[in-house]
């Protein structure tokens, strides 16, 4: 496994922390989505798969229904895609 697949795992673990009963059911729906259907998707070509995370994930914080903690967490998961996204290009 690459050193940015290691990474990107472990941004999956930190996305899944958004599974949280604080967090509506619409929004934790779509993180694991993101998640399973774009980060980890390896049939997929790795800007890509970053970007559309990227995407996804700044929908989700752009949610009023968010809870602030939430918000904050995907800022700062999306700064690390960003650095990830600046690897691989």
């Amino acid at each position: 496994m690459s050193d940015i697949e290691t990474k990107l795992v472990q941004i999956a673990t930190v996305i899944n922390q958004i599974d949280d009963p604080k967090v509506p059911r619409n929004i934790r729906k779509s993180a694991k989505e993101a998640c399973e259907q774009w980060l980890l998707n390896k049939s997929k070509e790795m800007d890509i798969r970053i970007a559309i995370t990227q995407a996804k994930l700044e929908e989700l914080y752009e949610d009023p229904n968010i809870p602030p903690e939430f918000g904050t967490l995907i800022l700062m998961i999306n700064t690390e895609l960003e650095k990830l996204l600046r690897e691989t290009l």
